[in-house]
Parts: structure tokens; sequence; C-alpha cells
């Protein structure tokens, strides 16, 4: 038994196929161009596209497909809800589940396929929990730091806690009230930029700051350092109510947690024994996490 697994961000798309004991069949995913910008008719056209190479070019038997998708989105009825974010801006309100659905009929697969839409940050939170750096943590947090920010809590046995612990109906933390604005606001590229500016690093990115960081350069670790302390800032009342055993970080400025360690540490100011760990497996955990929700269909 295998699963089609799809991580869709603003920028690319990757893909893997998984078995049945999370175990990817291509060494290494495919990679193609997420047309985030397009129409509605060439984003639709391209998911077809690369739904009909990979269920062609593989050999065995796929038992369902699972999708990985930024949010706003009715996860449950396979519906986009994106705007403003410059990104899948033509999907919005487009039922993308019954879409995939109708085009698997037209090309004669089984009408039995199931499918499932994830969260991106949730979808990497469960395969973190099932076989990642968490596995044996009863209580996780887990939070991606890229472009956006995401952030999922996990309770022993997998469940995806929402509306508790002072956490909004969603789970998810980004439009939470911090400071002039939301947390998404400052835990992202964004924030870390205007700290980067702070340091009259003007005009640099994410990957520049991170680069100069592991050149040895001073102001940049303390960018990070900075950032460090605004994530922990952030984290403390949510942390101090859920009492984790661990904090998971994804996402491509977790790239640099070597230098926001001890930032995170004094900003969030929490004395009980807690793991922080940087996971390695990016898309890999999304794609396990995708896998273990479609085998529970």
């Amino acid at each position: 038994m295998f699963y089609l697994c799809l991580d869709i961000g603003g920028t690319e798309i990757k893909v893997n196929i998984l078995d049945q004991n999370y175990q990817c069949f291509y060494p290494e995913d495919y990679h193609y161009p997420s047309k985030a910008q397009s129409s509605k008719q060439e984003i639709l056209k391209h998911f077809t596209v690369i739904l009909e190479e990979q269920l062609q070019n593989f050999k065995g038997s796929i038992q369902g497909i699972g999708f990985a998708f930024p949010g706003p989105f009715d996860y449950f009825h396979g519906v986009s809800l994106m705007q403003g974010l410059g990104k899948f801006e033509s999907l919005y309100q487009v039922n993308i589940a019954n879409f995939v659905q109708q085009w698997l009929l037209s090309q004669r697969y089984t009408s039995g396929f199931p499918i499932c839409f994830e969260n991106d940050a949730v979808a990497f939170a469960i395969g973190e929990y099932q076989e990642g750096v968490a596995k044996q943590a009863e209580k996780m947090i887990c939070l991606t730091l890229g472009t956006g920010f995401g952030s999922t809590f996990i309770e022993q046995g997998g469940r995806v806690v929402r509306s508790q612990y002072g956490l909004p109906d969603s789970g998810m933390l980004y439009q939470q009230p911090f400071l002039d604005g939301v947390i998404e606001n400052y835990l992202s590229a964004n924030g870390l930029a205007s700290i980067a500016q702070q340091f009259s690093l003007e005009d640099w990115d994410g990957l520049s700051v991170s680069k100069a960081a592991a050149a040895g350069s001073n102001e940049a670790q303390q960018v990070f350092h900075q950032f460090g302390v605004m994530v922990g800032i952030a984290l403390h009342p949510y942390v101090h109510a859920f009492a984790p055993d661990c904090i998971v970080f994804g996402g491509q400025i977790s790239k640099s947690f070597t230098w926001m360690e001890k930032g995170i540490e004094a900003g969030m100011d929490y004395q009980k024994s807690l793991d922080m760990i940087a996971s390695p497996y990016g898309s890999r955990s999304t794609y396990k996490g995708l896998c273990h929700q479609l085998k529970q269909l």
C-alpha cells in the first residue's frame, strides 16, 4: 500500500510516495513550481499534470492522495480560503477536493480513492510526533518559522489540541495578538527582516542573514538571537499553560536554530525540563503526517 503526498507551498510543490511504514519510495523528492500566481484554470491543470505524472510513472498500488496546504483553508471539505496572501488567490472558494475526485473518475481511477487535505504545519507536526524527533513525547509544540508562522499543539495519543490552554479554536497562534500586531508579523521572515534592519543589515533576507551568521558575522548571529528572544516572549503564555515535553522547530528560519536557542530560552523564561529540537526532516515529516491521516481514513 502506497500513498501519494504533496506538500504545496507558495513557491514550489514537493512530492513523494510513502508506504504504510512511512518510508519514502523516492530517495529524492519531486519538485514542481507552485504556479501560485496563475489563474484558477492554470493551477488546477497543473495539479492534474502532477497527479497524472505520478500515478502513471509509479507501478505500485496507490491507496490515497494527501495534500498539505497553507491556510486559511477548509480542510474538511477541501476548499481554499486564501485571500490577500499573494498566493493561490484564484483558488478562493474553489472546492479542490471535488475537482480532484472528478478528474480521477474521468481518468478511470477508482471512485473510492481517499483524499485528505491538511494544514501544512499540522501535517508536519503529526509527522514529527508519529515518526520524527518528537516520537516519544507526551506533549509537544511544533512550530514552523518561514515566510509565515505555523504552530501545532499535540497531546499524548496524537490528538491535535484546539480551544484549550488559551489556544484559539483553530489551535494555531498566527493571528493571536502580540505587541503591535499579531504573532505572525513577528515570528516570520518579515519579523526577521525587521530585526536585521535594527542591526543596520537593510535589504537582507533570511538567507543572507543565515549565510552571514554561518560565516561568523556577530551582527547576523545577534539578529537570530534577538529573533529567538521574540519567539520565546510570544510563546511564553502558551508554554506555561500547556507544559510540553518538547518544542520542535521546522521551516527555513529554523535552520539557524543554533543562534536562536539561547534567545528563545531567555524570552520564554521556563524553568521546567524542556527539549527544544530543530527537525532535520522538512517535507519528509509533512509527508508522514499526510500518510498518517490517510491511514486513518
